[in-house]
């Protein structure tokens, strides 16, 4: 028994050495990016207590993809769409054999989930895509609200244009401002594409395909980082600071993010907390 304890612990301490050289080498030198996001982006799902003696913190990365559609995706579907920059020849240029797809469409599809590429994400904040999403958001409200007050006994019209003001006002006040937007194999050619300071982040993902009425089109699987640890003292600043109200981009009556979180990337791609702060009055263009 006591070989079998010994062997454990040491197993435990070269694991244990394996991951804190790996933290070591992710954040040594200057971080790969370093860009300051919101608790629209960065949601507490874990909390630190006063009575922890280590953080028990972690928020949550929110992030979704640009829609080609007109309609307001559904809170577990804002995610899954195909976006329009994931196209055939980007597809391709990530190794998918889109023509044996097409040619054995029943053999392939029945394989769909395994059919996925480990790329490089980019993460676009508070950019164009964010501001086309508000912008056909907001459109849709003019052409509704014109259109009721031509006819203003029309409550199926009524009930549109109360669905499109709640997620015009969501996207103003909670939903995340993060879009993912790019995708490649060099993080140092994306890194240079997308240079443009404190807008862009890049992180390490699953892009797959899925069939859409008989089409084959790309999705975004997933970004391997779900959720960071936030060590104190940040956990504490942070939990302070969202005291109340949870936070919920797809609450009723939405609240404006409390917070700002100052997040390094570094080396492999992996995220670190950096800073924390307060956003004066829950100021909703933070």
């Amino acid at each position: 028994m006591s070989k079998l304890l010994l062997a454990a612990a040491v197993l435990l301490l070269s694991t244990n050495a394996v991951v804190l050289s790996g933290v070591a080498y992710n954040r040594a030198g200057e971080p790969f990016v370093s860009i300051d996001l919101t608790e629209r982006e960065l949601t507490i799902t874990q909390s630190y207590r006063r009575t922890d003696e280590n953080s028990g913190t972690a928020v949550s990365l929110q992030w979704q993809v640009p829609s080609a559609d007109d309609e307001p995706p559904a809170r577990r579907y804002a995610r899954h769409g195909s976006p329009a920059w994931l196209d055939e020849a980007k597809l391709s240029g990530l190794g998918f054999d889109l023509t044996a797809l097409k040619n054995d469409k029943e053999h392939y599809r029945r394989k769909g989930r395994l059919l996925t590429r480990e790329v490089v994400l980019v993460l676009e904040y508070n950019g164009d895509a964010y501001r086309q999403a508000l912008s056909s958001a907001q459109d849709k409200v003019s052409r509704f609200r014109e259109k009721l007050a031509k006819n203003p006994d029309d409550e199926d019209r009524a009930k549109k244009l109360e669905h499109y003001e709640k997620w015009l006002t969501r996207l103003k006040v909670s939903q995340t401002r993060l879009y993912v937007v790019d995708a490649g194999f060099d993080k140092q050619a994306l890194a240079e594409k997308y240079a443009d300071g404190n807008k862009y982040l890049f992180m390490r993902g699953d892009v797959g395909l899925r069939w859409n009425d008989g089409a084959v089109t790309g999705q975004i699987r997933r970004v391997h980082v779900r959720q960071v640890h936030v060590p104190l003292p940040y956990s504490k600043q942070l939990t302070e600071l969202a005291q109340g109200r949870r936070f919920n981009a797809h609450n009723k009556d939405p609240i404006p993010p409390r917070y700002r979180v100052r997040i390094n990337i570094g080396k492999r791609l992996e995220p670190w907390i950096a800073a924390v702060a307060p956003i004066a009055g829950g100021n909703q263009g933070e």
